[in-house]
């Protein structure tokens, strides 16, 4: 069925996209044998610690909400208000790209070919949001400005999301290459990322909190691409910027942008084993941890494996919320890093602290426990596996629950799930 709907998909990029002559896609890889599914290496489940089953539980049941939430133009149903049974406003390409890759990597993880199909139609819906340059047949650029949506973090988001895609033959790989080609573009000499249109303008002036979010997801698509397809300027590009940035970091250290330049970092190890990258790694996540709420904290008890918020260069002890998927995400690609040292104080820390950040995490979906109030078939179909906004807000939203799947999915791939 995989070969069939991937099939049918690249007919109609081919087609609406202009990528070239539409010749017959190469067949997709068939599905993988049960026992070759990662899903499958946590069964018996209850042979692991409480909190990696609470994470393969929450993983699975936000994935199928993730799934549910897709519709039949490939977009996700940007959120839902419970408490008014109505959709939320608001939707946004650039969350719908990080729904998307989150889709891709469950289904990776999962095997699920519903799952697979999903995360493929979202991925063709988000590549007709984009074109081939006109200047440049080997890239391909946003459409809309990044006044209305970032394009350097779409086009990262949606090349990382094509690479995790199962069975994504050459065709798709090819326009994720080219959305490379646009991210190649944005590179400065100095190995930071030029994250707005307007080529001799500041980015840090015109958008001072993207560099939060931007710069590190185009140097991950770009390491990543390395990995599926090496080329020099690839391993430069985040050598550059791993060099520019850590420096960046320790004068205006911020947790998101921690989290966006870890997962970029540590595929820059496990490719080259950088010291300099695994250092950077390391720096960021002890400060991270350094935000995050204690255990036993008598005034704030539903805050503890939480983050404290960070703005004018001072932490601010404000309700976290599923912001700490990204935080978890960067931690597990930190002891995932660990694992190559000997520093086991600090890999102690560093689990202690993903544990707390799981129980914090889980905590915040809609179950069957805790949805027992609403009616059978709105629960069913809108809110199980979903996951809220904070511990007071009950609001669902497609990055929200993405988020928090991707951090869940690397937590269970880094090593702290197993013991």
């Amino acid at each position: 069925m995989r070969r069939v709907i991937i099939a049918i998909g690249l007919f109609v990029l081919v087609s609406v996209l202009g990528t070239g002559s539409a010749q017959p896609p190469m067949p997709a890889p068939p599905a993988p044998p049960a026992g070759e599914v990662p899903l499958a290496q946590f069964e018996p489940l209850t042979a692991f610690p409480p909190p990696t089953q609470s994470a393969v539980r929450s993983a699975v049941h936000g994935s199928n909400w993730l799934a549910r939430m897709n519709q039949p133009q490939g977009r996700f149903l940007y959120g839902y208000r419970p408490a008014l049974r109505q959709p939320m406003e608001g939707d946004h390409d650039l969350k719908q790209a990080r729904a998307a890759l989150a889709m891709a990597q469950a289904a990776r993880f999962t095997g699920n070919e519903r799952h697979a199909v999903v995360a493929g139609q979202a991925v063709l819906s988000l590549l007709a949001l984009t074109k081939l340059d006109p200047a440049d047949p080997n890239r391909r650029v946003p459409v809309a400005s990044s006044q209305s949506c970032n394009r350097v973090g779409l086009a990262a988001t949606l090349a990382l999301a094509i690479y995790e895609l199962p069975g994504a033959d050459e065709k798709l790989l090819t326009e994720a290459e080219r959305l490379c080609e646009f991210l190649h573009r944005q590179l400065r000499t100095d190995g930071s990322v030029h994250y707005i249109d307007a080529v001799t303008e500041s980015p840090l002036k015109a958008d001072p909190a993207g560099v939060n979010e931007f710069p590190g997801a185009a140097l991950n698509a770009i390491a990543v691409s390395n990995r599926v397809k090496p080329a020099a300027w690839k391993s430069e590009a985040v050598k550059k910027g791993i060099e520019h940035y850590r420096v960046y970091f320790k004068a205006n250290p911020h947790p998101m942008l921690a989290a966006t330049l870890t997962p970029a970092f540590t595929e820059c190890f496990l490719q080259t084993k950088s010291n300099d990258a695994a250092a950077a790694v390391f720096e960021m996540n002890d400060w991270l941890i350094g935000l995050q709420y204690p255990a036993g904290d008598a005034r704030h008890p539903g805050w503890a494996g939480g983050f404290k918020s960070f703005a004018n260069g001072q932490a601010a002890e404000t309700e976290p919320g599923v912001e700490c998927g990204c935080y978890l995400n960067s931690l597990a690609c930190g002891y995932h890093l660990l694992r190559f040292t000997s520093d086991l104080a600090r890999a102690a820390r560093c689990k202690q602290a993903l544990v707390d950040a799981v129980g914090f995490l889980t905590a915040m979906q809609y179950t069957e426990a805790n949805t027992r109030h609403f009616e059978n078939g709105f629960r069913a179909n809108a809110l199980l596996g979903g996951f809220y906004l904070s511990p007071t807000d009950g609001n669902l939203r497609i990055d929200a629950t993405a988020a928090s799947v991707t951090g869940l999915l690397r937590y269970l791939n880094c090593g702290a799930e197993k013991n």
